[in-house]
């Protein structure tokens, strides 16, 4: 027997009714899992740390330039990377990732210095900052990708011509600063954490303004292999969700509803709500200050 138009509109209405309940549930699952592979990303990062200090006996510092490194461009012409900041009226100048450099003289950054223990030995001898590393993104955020660099309303930036990969995560810079490291300041070795790995932040996710932080700009977004920005090391104590207009410089932030995921020293990650109070999120990333840590869920 054939429907009348009522009982179809009736059928329609359902299935769309049936639509809306399902999608909600389709996307927190779809979130859940890129959510359980960002952090799966910071646990290989996490052994690739402690590889690291187990080999060359260091924490990686954050690299950055010394005065007078350069690389060639797409036309063989020597340059440094560098950043015009419009808002901080001052340019400045990157170091690169250099593979015969030891770690207390790494121009690279420290993501740069761990990509032989996270299978990219080939790309950290060759220098191939073309190539972008999975596991430097999250998946909630972005795709791995290398981007040509243009300038914007923020900043001029100074790219060679070359592609460049990103990362979404950030060093804490209290462990990770930059060169050239003060050496009463350092902690240079895990065993030196002394309020505990398992209490203590060694790099978590980076807050982002996702209108500003785009592809091709290096504006508080500078690529991995660079050294000495506050693109791969911060210090701040803002935690955040991306959005437009938020105060993404220096702190810490994400795509997840719920929270930022970070890697603690002993290798675990766990996430940390928006929510926590400075003062209790201070005492995760101080690494020998003696504060008590927070109870996280």
């Amino acid at each position: 027997m054939a429907m009348t138009l009522i009982e179809l509109l009736v059928v329609i209405g359902i299935i769309g009714i049936l639509m809306a309940l399902i999608l909600p549930a389709v996307q927190a699952a779809r979130e859940a899992a890129r959510r359980a592979q960002c952090a799966n990303h910071l646990k290989q990062i996490g052994l690739a740390l402690h590889m690291h200090n187990d080999a060359l006996g260091v924490i990686p510092n954050n690299g950055g330039w010394d005065g007078q490194q350069t690389i060639q461009d797409v036309d063989g012409q020597d340059f440094t990377p560098s950043t015009e900041d419009f808002g901080a009226g001052r340019t400045f100048h990157w170091g690169v990732g250099d593979p015969r450099r030891p770690p207390h003289l790494q121009t690279g950054s420290w993501l740069f210095a761990i990509l032989p223990y996270i299978e990219q030995r080939q790309m950290h001898q060759d220098r191939s900052w073309e190539v972008p590393v999975e596991v430097y993104v999250c998946p909630s955020r972005r795709s791995a990708m290398a981007y040509p660099v243009e300038n914007d309303s923020h900043g001029s930036y100074q790219g060679g011509g070359w592609r460049w990969g990103k990362s979404d995560y950030a060093g804490n810079s209290m462990l990770i600063p930059q060169l050239p490291a003060d050496p009463v300041r350092r902690i240079e070795r895990l065993a030196s954490i002394t309020d505990g790995l398992s209490n203590t932040i060694l790099a978590g996710e980076k807050a982002i303004d996702p209108s500003v932080q785009t592809g091709p700009s290096w504006y508080w977004d500078e690529p991995f292999f660079l050294g000495g920005s506050g693109s791969t090391a911060r210090r701040g104590l803002g935690l955040m969700r991306d959005a437009v207009g938020n105060d993404h410089k220096t702190h810490w932030g994400s795509a997840h509803p719920g929270g930022v995921n970070f890697l603690f020293g002993d290798g675990s990650v766990r996430m940390v709500r928006y929510d926590l109070a400075w003062m209790e999120f201070t005492a995760l990333l101080t690494p020998s200050a003696g504060d008590l840590p927070p109870t996280l869920d």
